[in-house]
């Protein structure tokens, strides 16, 4: 079974529909959604977020994503929107088969993304999002040398996904490190 999850309305709704020939639909949208006359067409699910933590969101869109996934394809339509943003980065995030965007009512895939984060990074960020640690806490932790914790930290910080802590020679993980470890 092909199921769409999209957070789209209107045109765009009904052209990414089209294109996508699924045969299941769930309709994404915040506490802030207003009705129009179109939503008494969609055949399907709504799911309504009605939370404005972008964490809590992120896992939302992690279950819905997930559940799906146990009955076939699962294709992703999203606005431009800070739900849209948010739905985008976790259909990448949790592998779907593919992912679209609407511009002026035109429907354009957009290519799949991999977080390139290794297992030991992985570690490394689900340590820091229980608490603030230093390097030396981290290389006990993840069994890694000092120098290889660096390493890893320089990449995790690149990315922004991991910053100095305000305590001592710590380190705290990010909003953006807490929503890649969903």
């Amino acid at each position: 079974m092909r199921t769409l999850i999209t957070n789209l309305k209107g045109q765009c709704l009904f052209n990414v529909s089209m294109k996508t020939q699924a045969e299941g639909l769930i309709l994404i949208s915040d506490k802030h959604h207003r009705k129009t006359e179109l939503d008494k067409f969609i055949k399907g699910g709504e799911i309504i977020i009605d939370t404005d933590d972008p964490i809590e969101i992120c896992e939302r869109i992690a279950e819905i994503i997930n559940a799906a996934k146990k009955h076939g394809e699962i294709f992703i339509a999203c606005g431009g929107d800070g739900l849209g943003s948010l739905i985008n980065f976790v259909a990448n995030k949790e592998g779907v088969n593919a992912i679209f965007t609407c511009h002026n009512e035109k429907i354009i895939r957009i290519p799949v993304l991999k977080l390139d984060l290794s297992k030991t990074r992985l570690k490394i960020l689900e340590f820091l999002s229980s608490e603030d640690l230093t390097a030396a806490e981290i290389g006990q932790k993840a069994d890694i040398s000092r120098a290889m914790v660096y390493k890893h930290l320089a990449g995790l910080m690149d990315m922004g996904l991991v910053e100095k802590s305000r305590f001592f020679e710590k380190f705290a993980i990010t909003e953006a490190g807490k929503i890649a470890v969903i």
